[in-house]
């Protein structure tokens, strides 16, 4: 009786442990963070020094992820940020870099960022400041998993390299240059855009409107006709032409009085004039 007891338990603490292997987290490989594939940013510095200022928070689960969102930027600082200067410096700061547990099944993060730029006297300088932040719902996946914890670090990063290089190219432009030293500043004006960004620009050719008929309300032009007629009245026939046809448009036609209404002076009036 006490052996079946015994082989009964072991039975089902054997299955229990099968029960908790299948809960636990499958073994997983993650890549190194790898920003090599972004185009690099130029600065007109000598040297670029990478600073870690982000104060440990109590709850963070940074130290879980496969590469802590610290680590992820000083890897994008090294491999994007170039020294293509012969004096000044420059100093990547990292002011935040965190992941926590904000409610059920969903983490948070966020980044926090400073790049100074000076030149070798420290007359002329210069800065940016760049932050972002993140949420994931893990849905049914665990939220602390060492998957979950990359998956977000991955997002945060994607937001602050087009953040940085945004933040870089609107306020120190002036600062950098290509590949080789030259100064991008007169390069960079020429090409931006002077439309602000989703705005359609009208086209220059003819619209459909100047294809449309000619309105009806324009005046037809005179008629030869009539633009050959002179200025000056004719002694015979003052009022055009002599026959009875109307002209094209013109006033009516004056004639002269019916037979009858004029009568020729008489006799004794001609004499009584004479005389």
């Amino acid at each position: 009786m006490g052996m079946r007891h015994w082989i009964g338990a072991s039975a089902l603490a054997f299955s229990l442990g099968l029960g908790g292997c299948a809960d636990n987290e499958p073994a997983q490989t993650f890549p190194p963070a790898d920003y090599s594939y972004l185009s690099q940013l130029h600065l007109n510095v000598a040297t670029i020094n990478i600073q870690d200022e982000a104060a440990p928070t109590p709850d963070s689960l940074s130290a879980k992820a496969p590469t802590p969102p610290d680590q992820a930027l000083k890897q994008m600082a090294n491999q994007r940020l170039v020294a293509s200067g012969q004096t000044g410096q420059a100093d990547f700061i990292i002011k935040q870099a965190y992941i926590s547990a904000a409610e059920d099944n969903v983490i948070s993060g966020a980044m926090d960022v400073q790049l100074n730029v000076a030149d070798a006297g420290n007359l002329h300088t210069g800065y940016i400041h760049a932050r972002i932040s993140r949420k994931l719902d893990t849905g049914s996946k665990s939220a602390t998993s060492r998957g979950s914890l990359y998956e977000l670090t991955n997002q945060m990063m994607q937001d602050m390299n087009v953040e940085l290089e945004f933040q870089i190219r609107k306020k120190l432009m002036s600062w950098m240059t290509d590949a080789i030293g030259n100064p991008l500043v007169n390069g960079g004006v020429q090409q931006q855009s002077l439309t602000a960004p989703g705005t359609v620009t009208t086209p220059t050719v003819s619209t459909p409107a100047t294809l449309t008929p000619a309105s009806p309300s324009v005046q037809p032009q005179p008629s030869t006709a009539a633009a050959a007629q002179p200025s000056v009245p004719d002694a015979i026939f003052p009022t055009g032409s002599g026959d009875d046809s109307a002209p094209a448009v013109s006033a009516p036609k004056q004639k002269s009085p019916p037979m009858g209404t004029l009568q020729l002076p008489s006799t004794s009036q001609n004499a009584s004039s004479g005389g």
